[in-house]
Order: structure tokens, then sequence, then C-alpha cells
């Protein structure tokens, strides 16, 4: 469950210099809760201890510390602001940048607690960051020598801490520990022994001293933790000395003990057993294992009973349909405790989506500002905001797994509110969101491979109605594809809208003011139109957007290969090749010159000055600059390269690569190439270029300045990538350049550099007809803004006043700073001075005056304010109000509701227009007006338009119907392609549909009444069952039964640490924990009965345990009397409880000895549990620890069982040894 597995390590050089910078520890301000305002620490990292350790800046030794951490602990590390503490000081933490802040979130709960922390740089928070995260790796995969060692250390040094603050007054004493301190750290580990018999462990040195060394608190330790006569309960391990295990005689017990052949060669477990033992003076050819590391071993997780080779990732066939598997489900997600008073938290579906569950419940409430609120309704429950709960799912959905992610939502929101959700999931979700089938023609519900990375709703979807039947008088209609969700790009059936009509007609261009011809299409819905005209339709191609003649066309494309990186040689995009050096082999000198210090090998490959078609390879060696010739010659017809006669290579890319590993050797010299000398960065001196300027201090400035201004800017989405923005028609647009290896590109377009790039800009359009033309400097930008700090400063005395002349000023700066929005989502107001607006509408004169709420004029009401979030911004000045405004979008396609729209044609007398039709809808500021070059196109196309407004009004007045009905608004069940929530019909079945059923219910049904109906169900339709509202405590249900019978979505309170949720982590760990896992195949067959031991295809076993030892089984050190329990869970005919003993007086390291054994008919649904519990002094027991495994996902033979909490988290050094036999049968015929 790691989210630490996908890391790159750096190379250890540089790790190694990062981890020793937070060992040293670095300042910090430590963020606390409500009570207390946040602090400078001194933060720093123990490497011996792995852990986080923090004080005051007072402080004046290691032990006078104010908390620590465990690294194995952690489970995320995040970069920014985003924990409870940051937004519970929100204003204190404006000032601090999110690159500077983290947040490691950890603990062993369901609930984790969060440390929250801003470093004095960006530097220091992501060395802080990237050094966690590594340190946290390398402690789960430490060997278990080195985890117990590491947990003695803190043991050790936490009483060295106690004896610290009980000498405060005397800092100058040392504060050793004692014998005394030893027996009292025994007695809470629950190792008891008397007085004289623990004497007995010491030497006499160590009696006369009274105190312990750490070496000797560890070997105490661990000659203890060996139980005394251990060995013969092993077998007869044939060891030659019986002191060491040597390779030869661990390979013989891996092969004949474990049946374990993976290390199958004596290099192999040499090697095994020097990374286990990792001590440096044991480095030896022939490693050896004394006893107790052995012993060691075999409690160790490295000797885990659980197969992690096969089944620690993706095993199954995951292109069956989604009924196949049974998917991992949580109810109530958002409650971190009970159903009736506990916190709902964004927190909570971060853990269960990185738990590996895959369908996440929300249950939605109307909110403030239109947009709902989740809680459990109708309790005391704490309230989150939909918005926020539907960005942390994107953010942390696919991290554990990549296969789709259900949400259901329970859905108690008005018709309003819940069209502001649609819109609200298609904004956050983009592409992820699931709007179409995967195919159209399927008859079976798609694969989790063919969903992976996808978010699927599951919720109430309108009953279908036919279209058609109002529009059967429109003659026959054709169909519109538009880009499917899945694959984003356009299959002809995908996305079907009914066309009543379409053509070329002329639309005036809002930034070059000229008629040009775009593509129309009218649909039952909406009017689409694009400027984006197919090459070859009636005659015009592309080039007619950009009004360039075929004369022009052809010299723009000539210019266009000159100055373009059009080439696809594989060396061309690599950092090392420098193209055609404008001053040549001094050039490349000086380069060489400038980064000597990365040693010899250093090198650059450039085009030759002298030879054309050959190529220089510049290296430095020994402190100076050289030079070779790359020669070409052809051979049979393809060009070839070499440095060395007779040794050539198919590409020049080729022979780089060979020369970077092996050595280039030559009469004078040999040398194997290293480092690539960087690209020059010769846009850093442009003019243009601005590295710290933000988007929005960009479009404050480039506002004020005349069209073709511009600059160029880093991109704050992504490192590899700039921006360029430029003005046009008092609008700011942002285009995207990425970097690609040495090469910028912006769409299909290459350049070898940002400078050749905008000057190739500078003379051809990049945005319709407008180019780059005047280069904004730092300067300049830097005047612009005080000018407008200016005009803010004192706009109310120039905004309707006049200047010293008398002159009136009503058209200065000021204007510039009121704006047209068009609405996003309705909103209905709250309050007197708030405006009231629908989706789509016009809010004219808007006030940007700050963050959250903005001033505008709507529907007769002037200057009320309106929540920012609701509206995007756009030109008042022009008609293109559907322009997009985001970096790399152009909004050249868009359309306009044709509900309501009134048509009508007057004439024109521009050149080449003889009529114009003006559509008017009621969200409309302004008509939208099409151009007409031909009379009779224009009646066809206003009959059209106003017959499909009248066709609108029907259907909307249909859908409305069906809204209220349902309870269910358009907008969201368009958006519900195959978990569409119906109530349970026992007939006509529908793959797309599923219904969901409470626990009481679902048994009564699926196992008690209707059981061969419900199999048949579950083969091909997936049904969900959750837990009964009498569960206020938010306990769990056994989910066995259910999964027995073939349901998918068991869904589960993943808050609560309880059996139920014990045995859901075990069963969906088998498949690589990706939340899916697939049903055994004779499920799938009509004869399958759950309750039936002999039906065809089960897998019969034969189990025998016995239970050796453990360690560490202690309750907080209260455990005296541990108690083992082994339990088998799975089909009703081969679950129960199969053994418990108990051993008296010792939790430190019990030994059993004890056998069982037991026949296990269906090895399939067969779920092997050990419980240990602790008896008290009222023979009351309880719990300890818990591990859990499916039966086929087990080793055989001497094996480690990693003993967890009630929340299956690991706990520390806490291990159970077995052995443990299968004998498995054919399955039936």
């Amino acid at each position: 469950m790691s989210c630490f597995s996908a890391m790159n390590t750096p190379l250890l050089g540089e790790m190694e210099q990062t981890i020793c910078m937070l060992e040293r520890g670095t300042i910090v301000t430590k963020l606390y809760g409500k009570q207390r305002r946040p602090d400078r620490r001194h933060l720093m990292l123990i490497r011996e201890t792995r852990q986080l350790l923090w004080s005051t800046l007072a402080a004046q030794t290691r032990t006078d510390y104010e908390g620590t951490l465990q690294l194995r602990e952690i489970r995320e590390i995040r970069v920014g602001k985003n924990s409870k503490e940051f937004r519970l000081h929100a204003d204190d933490c404006q000032r601090f940048e999110n690159s500077k802040c983290f947040v490691i979130m950890y603990g062993n709960n369901f609930k984790l607690k969060s440390f929250s922390v801003v470093a004095l740089s960006e530097i220091e928070a992501e060395h802080w960051v990237r050094g966690l995260r590594y340190m946290v790796k390398d402690t789960q995969l430490a060997p278990y020598t080195l985890q117990l060692d590491r947990w003695l250390r803190r043991e050790y040094y936490a009483l060295e801490h106690v004896h610290a603050h009980a000498h405060m007054g005397k800092p100058e004493q040392s504060t050793p520990v004692t014998i005394k301190d030893f027996k009292s750290f025994l007695s809470s580990v629950s190792c008891k022994m008397s007085t004289s018999k623990f004497m007995e462990c010491f030497t006499d040195d160590i009696r006369r001293k009274h105190d312990l060394k750490f070496d000797d608190f560890s070997r105490l330790y661990q000659k203890l933790l060996l139980p005394v006569n251990f060995l013969p309960l092993l077998g007869n391990l044939e060891l030659a000395d019986k002191q060491t295990v040597r390779p030869v005689e661990f390979q013989r017990f891996l092969a004949s003990a474990q049946q374990d052949n993976q290390l199958n060669d004596l290099a192999s477990i040499a090697s095994f057993m020097r990374d286990f033992v990792q001590d440096v003076e044991r480095e030896v050819q022939q490693p050896f294992l004394t006893i107790n590391e052995f012993v060691d071993y075999l409690f160790s997780k490295q000797n885990d009973l659980w197969d992690a080779a096969r089944h620690d990732a993706v095993n199954m066939d995951m292109n069956q349909p989604l009924c196949c598997y049974w998917i991992a489900s949580s109810h109530n997600t958002y409650l971190t405790g009970d159903q009736f008073s506990s916190e709902s938290s964004c927190e909570a579906y971060a853990r269960a989506l990185r738990m590996g569950c895959r369908c996440i419940e929300l249950d939605c409430w109307n909110g403030p500002d239109n947009l709902p609120y989740i809680f459990h309704g109708h309790t005391m429950t704490s309230k989150i905001k939909f918005m926020d709960v539907i960005k942390t799912i994107k953010e942390h959905a696919f991290v554990t797994s990549e296969y789709p992610v259900i949400l259901s939502i329970e859905q108690n929101c008005s018709l309003e509110q819940q069209r502001n959700m649609a819109q609200a999931l298609i904004e956050v979700f983009g592409d992820m969101l699931l709007t179409q089938p995967c195919d159209r023609n399927e008859l079976q519900l798609p694969s989790p491979n063919q969903l992976r990375r996808k978010i699927i709703l599951k919720h109430k979807k309108l009953p279908q109605f036919d279209e058609n039947v109002v529009a059967s008088n429109n003659g026959s209609l054709n169909t519109f594809s538009q880009r499917s969700s899945l694959s984003g790009g356009g299959d002809e059936h995908e996305n079907m809208q009914k066309i009543l009509k379409k053509g070329l007609l002329y639309f005036k261009d809002p930034v070059d003011k000229c008629w040009n011809l775009y593509q129309f299409v009218l649909t039952q819905q909406e009017l689409i139109y694009s400027s984006e005209i197919n090459e070859g339709r009636n005659g015009n191609s592309e080039d007619d957007d950009f009004g360039l003649s075929a004369c022009n066309l052809n010299s723009s494309m000539q210019q266009k290969q000159k100055d373009t990186a059009a080439n696809d040689e594989l060396h061309f995009g690599e950092h090392w090749f420098h193209g055609k050096l404008e001053g040549g082999r001094k050039e490349a000198d000086q380069l060489l010159e400038t980064y000597n210090h990365l040693g010899d090998g250093t090198f650059l490959v450039r085009e030759s000055a002298t030879f054309v078609g050959d190529y220089s390879l510049s290296f430095w060696r020994r402190n100076r600059p050289n030079h070779c010739r790359i020669k070409s010659k052809h051979e049979q017809g393809a060009i070839k390269y070499y440095l060395v006669e007779n040794f050539v290579f198919d590409s020049l890319y080729a022979l780089i690569v060979y020369y970077r590993k092996n050595m280039l050797r030559s009469s004078e010299f040999s040398i194997i190439l290293k480092e690539p000398v960087p690209q020059p960065k010769k846009h850093e001196s442009q003019d243009w270029f601005h590295p710290n300027t933000s988007k929005e201090q960009a479009e404050q400035a480039l506002l004020k300045l005349e069209i073709g201004s511009f600059l160029v800017r880093p991109s704050v989405q992504s490192i590899n990538a700039f921006v360029i923005s430029f003005s046009i028609n008092r609008k700011i647009k942002h285009c995207r350049i990425l970097q690609e290896g040495r090469l910028y590109a912006i769409d299909t377009m290459q350049f070898e550099s940002l400078v050749s790039l905008i000057h190739y800009y500078m003379r051809n359009p990049l945005y319709r007809n407008v180019k780059l033309m005047h280069p904004v400097s730092q300067e300049l930008l830097r005047q612009t803004l005080l000018e407008h700090a200016q005009q803010l400063l004192h706009g109310s005395e120039h905004s309707v006043g006049s200047d010293s002349n008398g002159a009136s000023n009503y058209m200065g700066a000021n204007l510039d700073e009121y704006v047209t929005c068009k609405a996003l989502y309705s909103y209905k107001a709250d309050k007197p001075d708030e405006l009231s607006f629908p989706k789509h509408a016009i809010i004219t004169n808007v006030q940007r005056n700050n963050s959250m709420w903005w001033k505008g004029d709507y529907g007769g009401l002037i200057q009320q304010h309106f929540p920012a979030n609701y509206v995007k911004v756009i030109d008042s000045s022009s008609e293109d109000y559907n322009s997009l405004n985001e970096e790399g979008q152009d909004g050249r396609t868009d359309s306009i509701e044709i509900y309501g729209a009134v048509a009508s044609l007057f004439e024109s007398n521009e050149p080449g227009i003889i009529i114009k039709l003006q559509i008017q809808t009621p969200t409309m500021q302004s008509p939208f007006i099409i151009g007409f070059d031909q009379q009779e196109a224009a009646y066809e196309w206003i009959k059209a338009i106003q017959e499909a407004a009248f066709l609108a009004s029907q259907l909307a007045t249909e859908r409305r119907k069906k809204e209220r009905t349902a309870r269910v608004a358009k907008e969201m069940s368009d958006l519900i392609i195959y978990f569409r929530s119906v109530p349970f019909r026992d007939h006509s079945w529908i793959f797309q549909e599923m219904s969901s059923f409470p626990e009481t219910k679902a048994e009564k049904q699926f196992i008690q009444q209707n059981m061969p109906l419900f199999l048949a169900y579950h083969r091909q339709q997936i049904s969900r069952v959750y837990p009964k509202g009498q569960r206020l405590d938010s306990s769990n249900f056994n989910p066995v039964p259910f999964w027995n019978v073939g349901s998918q979505m068991i869904a589960l309170n993943y808050q609560t640490g309880d059996k139920a949720m014990q045995l859901n982590q075990a069963k969906f760990r088998q498949n690589g924990n990706c939340g899916y896992i697939l049903k055994p195949s004779f499920m799938r067959s009509d004869a399958f009965n759950p309750n039936n031991p002999q039906c065809e295809g089960l897998l019969e076993s034969k189990v025998t345990v016995r239970i050796i030892a453990a360690r560490h089984l202690f309750r907080g050190g209260k455990s005296n009397n541990p108690q083992i329990v082994v339990e088998l869970v799975g089909s009703s005919f081969d679950s129960g409880i199969k053994h418990r003993s108990k051993v008296n007086e010792n939790g430190f390291n019990p030994v059993w000895n004890e056998s069982v054994e037991f026949t296990v008919h269906n090895t399939h649904f067969a779920l092997l549990r050990f419980e240990v519990q602790d008896e008290d002094m009222f023979a009351e027991t309880h719990f300890i620890a818990q591990a859990c495994y499916p039966l086929a996902c087990v080793r055989p033979g001497y094996r480690s069982i990693i003993l967890r909490n009630k929340f299956s988290e690991e706990l520390e050094s806490c291990s159970l040894l077995i052995h443990l036999d299968i004998s498995r049968r054919q399955p039936a015929i």
C-alpha cells in the first residue's frame, strides 16, 4: 500500500548529500492546531533511528526535543498547503509560497495525522521532500536485523531522554542507561524473569559499572529474544558447526524445507545473505548467518507467508466484463468515525483511494453557492464542500491503482444544484470522466483495462424517451460525431447528435473584422460553428481562416521549412547535439571551457563548418578542448557514420550512444564520453523573456499595450514548458511552448531555440492574423504595472471626472477595468445585494475587485455582487463570447444554445454579403449574426432555426417533466453511462443498470430466498450491498457470504478497523491491491452453488499449520497470556475456528509448537486468518494483532506471519512463525 514504490531513486552521491543535509537539520516554520500559532523550529532527520525530530531553536542537545515522528509511519508526502493546519492558519500562511510548503501524512490508523511545515527556501523544501521519500522507501525495504536495531536504538535513546529530563538541573552530567532501566524496559515488552536470573545475564564489569552502553543493551536483548532450545523445533537443519549457516546449507534449507527455488544458485544466495546482514566487516566472498541471524530471517518479512513475487503486482486477466470482478467498495467514504456525529473529511477519500478502494460514496445535499455539501444527512456529522471532494478524488484516484474509480452518488440536491454538480464534474475531471460508452454496439459491460484511469459515475438516469417523436416533421435526420471522452479521438459512432442542417456560412471574425467562411451545424439543442474548414470543400482550404492566398501560403510554407527544426533524425532532439553553432569551433571551445567543471569526457556534437554533411565531436580532456571529425559515407543507399575506419554506425545517435559506454581510442588518446554540454539558453538574454512574471501580471500589462505586444515566461503548469502571452484586440491569449529534449515545439512545429521560434512568429501569424510585433521588456512591464497600480489607487478620481484641460476622461484607462463575463453555472442570490442569473448569462461592466466576489450588471440590476468562480471572462467588445483564455487553447469552435432563439433576416450593405441572419436568445447580451451571399440559403436557414427552436422548446418541456418526476437533472443524467441506479427487478436485465441493497435485504434475497436468481443476476449485472442504517457506530457486516454469491460491490466502512475490513483488505491484496479481483471461472457456470462442496471446478486442499513461536506480542506492556486463534473464512462448509491455544506469562517470545490439520473444499474463497489475543485476569480477551491471507496466495514451509493492527497496518517487529503444508487435489469433475 506504499505510495513510494514508483519513486525514481537518484544517484547515491547526490542523495547522500541530501540526507546529510537533513541530518544536520534546517530551520522551518511548523504549523500547529487551533490553539497555537505557527512557530519556528529546528527540524532534523535521525538516520540511525529513522525518525524526524523537531525542537525549539533554544534546545542545546538532541535529547531536548519537542516531538518525533517515525519514518515507517509516513504514508504520504505532499508539496503545497493541502492540510488541515494550513487551512486553520490560512491568513498567517498567505505570505508563504506553495513551493516552500510540504505536508507529511502519517499514522497507523485510518485517520492519519498531518505534520505541516514551511521551509526557508524552495530548494530546502525540495531537499526535504526528495530526501524523505527516499528514506521512507529505504526504511520500508530494510532487512529485519536493521529494523530491530533501529527499534532498539529508539528505545535506548528514549531511556536516555527520560534521564536527561530528570537531570535538567545538571546538564554537564552524562545520563547513562542503567541495569534497572533495562529491567523496566524488559517488563514493558512483556519479558518477565526473576531478579537473580536477570542479573546472571550481565558480566561482572557491567554489574560493577551498573550502566549499559547501546552495544551491551542490544546484545543482551537479542540474546534474550531467542528462546532456549529453539533450533530443535525447526527439525534437522544439517549444520556443519551448529553455530552458523553457510550458503550451501541455506540453499538446502530453501529447497527442501521451503520449496523455494527463486534463489537457485550460490552466488545469489551469498548476495542475499550479505544484504540481509548488512555488516561491512562481513562483506566476504563466503558469507554466513549466525544462529540468531538465521532465526531473525525466519521471523522477518523476507520470509513472509505472503507470496509477494506472484501477488504484489496485477496478475489476473483484466479484460473481462466488470461484472466478472469483485470491486473494493466503501460506504459513506467521507466519514472518519461514527455515522451520527463524526467528522467528514476530504482526507478520508484520499486514504480510502490509496488503500485500493475503487468505489467511493458521495452523499450530496444542497449547499451554499449552488454547489452541494457532502455529509450524512439528518445527523450531526460535519459538512465538506463537493468541489473540495472531487478535487481530492482527482489527485488521489490513480496513485495506488490505474483501474477505474466509481463515484456512487447519493443524490439529495435540487435540480439546479445537480446541474452545477454536472458542470463541476466535467471541469474538474476533464478527460478522466467517462461520458461516452466504450463501444456504441457493446452488448456487455466493458473491462477494467478498457476503463483504465477513468472516473465513472453511479447515479440515477432519466428514463429514455424518443426525441424523434417531436422531430418527425423535420424529415430525415443526419448524425454528428463529437470527440469521445475515452479515446480522445472521434469515433464515427460515438456521442451522436441529430443534425437538422449544416453548411458553410459567413461569420465576421472578431479579430480581423472580416467575413470568413465557417462550418455551421444545427442540431436539436445548439448551433455549432467552427473556423476549421476541411480541405477541398467548395474549393477552400485551411488557409481561408488566415486570409492567405495560395501564393502567400506557398511562401509561408517555404519559410516554415527554413526556420523550423523539421528533422526526424534520432540525434536531432538530443541534448548533446548543438546543431550548427554560429561561432563554429571557437564557440564550441567556449562552451567546453564554461562547463569544464563536469570533468573529462564532457562533450557536444555540432555540424561541421568545413565538411558539409559531416559532424564534429568536441570534448574536454586534460584541461583543454579537443575536436574530431565524424565522417559519413554512403553504403548500399544508406548514410553511415564513423570516427574510426571500418567501425561504422547506422546513425549519429548510435555512434554517440556507443562511445558513451565504450572507450574511444586513437593513437593520441582514449576517453569515454560522459556528460553532454548543456544547451545554451540564449532566450534568457532577450528583452521579451520574463523568468519571474506571472500570468496575472502579464495580462494586466498587456491589456494596456498595443496589439501584437508579447512576452515569454516559464509555464507554471509544467517544468519543461514556456508560454507566449500576447495581446489581440483588447484580449490576451496564452500559447504553450513545450520543450522536448533540446527542441521547442508549438503544435507540430519544432524549433532549435526559443529565439528562432519567436523570430519565426514575428514574421508569420501565430494566432489567426496576429504576429508577434512588439516585445515587452521587463522595464516596460514594470512601468506598466506601476501605472496600473496608480490608476487603481486614484481610479475613483478619474472615473467620471475631467482632466486639467477640461476634456472628458471617460475613455481613460479605468474603462479597461470593466470586463464582460459569461456564467458557467446558474446562481441564485442569497442576499439583496447579489445577482441571480442562469447558466450562460452575459454579465456586463464587471469589476474584479477581489478574488472571491465581483460586481456586475445583469437583468436590470446594477453593480451587484456575484461569486467569481461561477463565471469566465470574455471580451465585452466582440461577439466571441465563448473564446477560451486558458493556455494552449484558441476557442475557434463554439456553439450557441438554440432554446428560446428568435431569428430574423435583414439586408446588408457590406461587400459580398447580401443578407444577414440575426439570432437572439434569452442569455445573449447582443445578437449573433451570420452572413449569406445567396438569398435562398438564408431563407432555408431561418426556417431550420425556427423549427429547431420550436423543437428545443418541446424537448425542454418534456425533459422538465421527466426531471421533476425522477428528481434527476438532465445534465447529471447525461453523465451516467454504466452504473445506472435502478430498483431491482427479477427479469429484463440491462447490463448498464445496477441495484443496491442494505445488508438485511441482501441476506434475505441473496442467501435465504432467491439464491439461484441472484447467482444468475451476478453473472451479468452488478449489485452493491451496504450496511444497514442501525450501524450508527460504523461497524461492518461480514462481506464473505455476499462475495460467495457473486455480489461485486460490498461497501464497508473503511474507517472502522474490524474483522470485516481486515478480510476485505486481505482479499483485495491478491491482485496487486488494484481494487479488482477476477471471480473464479466456476462462478460463471449455471451449476455453481456456493453451499455445495461437490460443485464442478472447486480446488480442494489439505492444510497443516504448525504454530511454532512468536515475537513481541505485547499490548502496551500489559500482555501476559497471548492466545493464538487460527480461523478459516470462506465457503460456508469450510469456515470456522480451526485452532485456539494460549501461552501463559510470556508475550515477549512465546513458544507453542502445536499443529492443526483441516481440509478446505473451496480454496478460491478461503481466507486464512490469525488473531492474537491477550487474556486478562478476568479471562476476558483483548485484541493484540491479526493477519489474514487468501489461501491461494501463501507459500509453504517455515514462514513468518507479519502481524498487523486492527487497521491492517504492520506492527513493528511483531511476527508469528509457523510451518505450513498444503497438498492440493485436482478440481472436481
